[in-house]
């Protein structure tokens, strides 16, 4: 059962690398590791997440789901609809948008990203933790310069300082209702719910100089593109571009 523990750190390097050696040993699920500062935040794909000290929510969550392996990965999807019900709680009339796999928009602006990784043992998914990175107090000029009209906080929207532990609650309840779902009727919910979100949904993506429509996705949360002669091309991981 999922049972939200917020453990808030001054400083770590990466929550990620924390939650892991917890999960590793025997942390339940539920267990989350805040940290006010991250010396080492990681991103998706090896990048950096960076974000100045204290004004911003960076934290690792450990889930012990009952699920099949291949739809592992919709545990990260699901904590995507979890920040993006959260930035709509704290950021109304905005409403984010979600870009697969797993970043949050506002405005065609990233407020943030989901990385998870998962340990399994034989057939069975030990834990998987998901990392999660929300821009909440940052201002304009905190961003790094190249990325500025890319991204977006809850103060560049709202003009408003938040709580960051608040957020993290707010979160971690929203991940604890879906959770209980997912053991009550399994997790095929989740491309649906997603879905509704979806920025990129019926518009042209290009991966790895291949064209396509993006049309839905895969019960196990891969993004599905229809090609020029009708064939679908199923997209597991990586990233896409708008064509």
């Amino acid at each position: 059962m999922f049972r939200p523990e917020l453990i808030v750190l001054e400083e770590t390097t990466s929550t990620q690398e924390v939650a892991v050696r917890m999960a590793l040993d025997g942390g339940v699920s539920g267990a989350t590791v805040m940290a006010l500062n991250q010396t080492k935040g990681r991103g998706r794909s090896g990048s950096q997440w960076i974000s100045p000290p204290g004004k911003n929510l960076a934290f690792s969550v450990i889930v012990r789901p009952n699920i099949e392996i291949l739809k592992a990965p919709l545990i990260g999807m699901l904590s995507a609809i979890c920040a993006a019900e959260t930035v709509d709680d704290f950021c109304r009339p905005f409403r984010a948008q979600l870009k697969w796999p797993n970043d949050v928009l506002v405005e065609g602006k990233k407020i943030a990203g989901i990385i998870s990784e998962a340990r399994f043992l034989g057939k069975i998914v030990d834990f998987i933790v998901v990392g999660v990175g929300l821009n909440v107090n940052s201002r304009a000029e905190d961003f790094p310069d190249q990325l500025r009209e890319s991204l977006t906080s809850f103060f560049s929207l709202t003009g408003k300082i938040v709580d960051l532990r608040t957020i993290a609650t707010t979160f971690l309840q929203r991940m604890s209702e879906l959770l209980n779902r997912v053991e009550n009727v399994g997790p095929d919910f989740i491309p649906l719910q997603w879905e509704r979100r979806w920025v990129h949904k019926g518009m042209k993506l290009v991966r790895d100089g291949i064209t396509g429509t993006a049309t839905a996705l895969d019960s196990d949360g891969s993004l599905l593109l229809k090609l020029s002669d009708g064939k679908i091309l199923k997209i597991s991981s990586g990233t896409t571009s708008c064509a």
